[in-house]
């Protein structure tokens, strides 16, 4: 049998004690831009991937056991999986816009580099009126658009 010699097997086995992590700075170049102090410390800023917002007009009347979610829906991707996420919205029913602002982050700037698909987040009514059709914007905190689009507020009877 073939004895390996120890810079083989250092050589093998460093790959495997980096682990399966990430360390980044923001997805933004300036720092300043990218990160944001509060009362706990600093939080790193990333921007997300958003696909879709949705208007989804429940069931009505069903006796079929159903997902019957009522009132907009975003479907957004994090670009890494343990990434906080908060969501704040204005609406103007007078000139029917919506204005949602998705912002992901995190206090740290290492992160598991686990596969992260879309998911969708349940926004409710956002102040919106039944029956119209509203004109969407989602921005990152910092103003950059990510999507637009028109969405119809209906429901199902």
């Amino acid at each position: 049998m073939k004895l390996i010699n120890v810079a083989t097997l250092a050589l093998i086995a460093l790959p495997l004690t980096m682990g399966c992590a990430a360390s980044t700075a923001d997805s933004t170049a300036d720092m300043g831009v990218g990160q944001s102090a509060d009362e706990l410390g600093t939080k790193y800023h990333y921007t997300p991937s958003v696909s879709d917002v949705s208007f989804d007009g429940g069931c009505g009347i069903s006796n079929l056991p159903q997902d019957c979610a009522y009132g907009f829906e975003l479907r957004y991707t994090r670009q890494y999986i343990d990434l906080q996420t908060t969501i704040k919205h204005t609406t103007n029913n007078t000139t029917h816009t919506i204005t949602i602002t998705v912002d992901t982050w995190s206090r740290s700037q290492i992160h598991p580099m686990v596969m992260v698909g879309p998911q969708d987040d349940d926004l409710g009514m956002v102040d919106a009126k039944v029956g119209e059709q509203y004109s969407v914007k989602v921005l990152d905190r910092n103003g950059k658009s990510l999507w637009s689009g028109k969405v119809n507020t209906l429901f199902h009877l």
